[in-house]
């Protein structure tokens, strides 16, 4: 038992050590990419520009909290700096210089003086013999091997992160005497010294349950044998069955969720680098264009389009992998959906002092369709009315054409852009500063799976989207 219970606690600490290796693994590519992104903008705008450096780097830092800081530290040190709060000590951005000027291309990785769990990440600026300046990532290393694992939280268990040559520890302290784990970060310009470590305990090794449970066990087999070795045996069989059938039921539920877990931590770690890519050459492609220079902005757009159609092969796999199960349809009232996102609207509505109405058909009108979808579609669209201008007048019209029910909202709004409004469905076109472009794409997909329709009149006088569901031919319940 012992064994068998070493066996599984060494197995769970390199299981777990090997995931938590891989995440940091990523997180240290990810400034590989923030350091080139950053660079160029700045060899692009230069000081004249730093506003556009700044917004990058913040960006950056909002979304990758382990980056305490951007700079950018001139070799002469008459030239201002350009940093990020909080800024570098006198020492700290010496040390930028220093890295820098002896740079032959690649990044350089110093742990900083003035903070010991944290280090220096540089790159010359531009990268050749002719840079100028020193562009320096602050990474705190105890951010960098942040999980929410309670796995990491128990007290037997340690981790730290040594610096390349395996002097010095930038996170964590020695476990001797423990089970334990030690690998190279797989990133080239940051290789650190990932090591993990377990303590087991006797009781660790022979848990008080475990034992008594066994002591119970034996001496019921004992009592059995008493009983008829027969019987026994017939006992011991059927027991066997059903506690192996129990367990493989448990295995093969733990596979699926582990599966999905793990999927899912994938997939957010492998979107991470290729929308941080897009977002920082789209702004560097925005600045050519303000220049106007054509010839440099292919490149850029070259690459954007690369990293798109990677984080496209991210959700493709996705996809494939799993699809949703839908709720069967049924008839549901097309007027109480209405009814209800008015109701869940007009708070909203009145902060904006904006009025939402209803014209609805003479007799009811029932529609085959999940009730939550219908209501999300007919809310997404009054949504969106409510979000095109303050003070907007919305009416929710039902009507009848033939074998359909039609419904259309309203809005007297400014309308949709003209440069948008062919692909106003397509997935992550909006017209709104802060938008998704995922609404209307939903609503879509949800609408054709009703059987059904929507689309955007432009020819209206006043902005309209129509919705056209097949009537329900089933017998409604009084």
């Amino acid at each position: 038992m012992a064994l068998v219970e070493r066996q599984s606690l060494v197995r769970e600490l390199t299981t777990k050590s090997a995931t938590l290796h891989r995440l940091a693994s990523q997180r240290a590519d990810q400034h590989d990419a923030h350091l080139t992104s950053l660079s160029a903008i700045f060899v692009a705008g230069g000081r004249a520009r730093q506003d556009l450096l700044l917004d990058v780097a913040a960006t950056i830092m909002r979304f990758y909290p382990r980056i305490a800081s951007v700079n950018v530290i001139p070799f002469d040190p008459s030239d201002p700096m350009i940093q990020t709060l909080p800024g570098l000590s006198g020492a700290d951005a010496a040390l930028v210089v220093q890295l820098a000027r002896g740079s032959t291309g690649a990044l350089q990785v110093q742990q900083m003086p003035t903070a010991p769990d944290h280090y220096i990440v540089v790159k010359r600026t531009p990268n050749t013999d002719a840079a100028r300046h020193g562009l320096a990532l602050v990474v705190d290393a105890r951010a960098l091997l942040a999980t929410d694992d309670p796995f990491w939280q128990k007290p037997s268990v340690s981790l730290r992160l040594l610096t390349p040559d395996g002097k010095t520890a930038l996170v964590g302290r020695p476990a001797p005497d423990a089970a334990g784990f030690s690998k190279l970060l797989g990133s080239q310009s940051q290789p650190f010294i990932f090591e993990t470590a377990l303590a087991i305990r006797l009781a660790d090794l022979l848990p008080v349950g475990k034992v008594l449970t066994a002591i119970i066990a034996v001496s019921g087999l004992f009592l059995l044998s008493v009983l008829g070795l027969k019987q026994r045996a017939r006992t011991k069989d059927a027991e066997s069955r059903a506690r192996l059938s129990a367990q493989e039921t448990r295995l093969a539920h733990a596979s699926r969720v582990n599966a999905m877990g793990e999927m899912a931590s994938g997939m957010a770690h492998e979107l991470a680098q290729p929308l941080t890519a897009i977002l920082s050459q789209a702004q560097a492609g925005r600045h050519l264009v303000r220049r106007g220079d054509v010839k440099r902005l292919g490149t850029v757009l070259d690459d954007t389009v690369a990293q798109a159609q990677r984080a496209a092969d991210i959700l493709d796999r996705l996809r494939r992998w799993s699809k949703p199960n839908r709720a069967p349809s049924k008839p549901c009232a097309l007027h109480d959906a209405a009814g209800s996102v008015q109701r869940l609207l007009a708070l909203e509505a009145k902060s904006r002092d904006a009025t939402i109405t209803l014209s609805l058909h003479a007799a009811p009108l029932f529609v085959d369709a999940d009730p939550v979808e219908l209501e999300q579609v007919v809310f997404n669209l009054v949504r969106n009315a409510l979000d095109a201008s303050d003070g907007a007048w919305i009416t929710i019209r039902t009507a009848v054409d033939g074998g359909m029910a039609i419904v259309d909202v309203t809005d007297t709004g400014p309308g949709v852009p003209d440069d948008i409004k062919a692909r106003i469905f397509e997935p992550f076109v909006t017209g709104k500063p802060d938008g998704t472009g995922l609404g209307l794409a939903l609503c879509q997909r949800l609408v054709e799976e009703m059987g059904g329709d929507i689309v955007h009149l432009a020819d209206a006088a006043q902005t309209t989207f129509r919705l056209s569901l097949p009537l329900s031919t089933r017998a409604v319940a009084p």
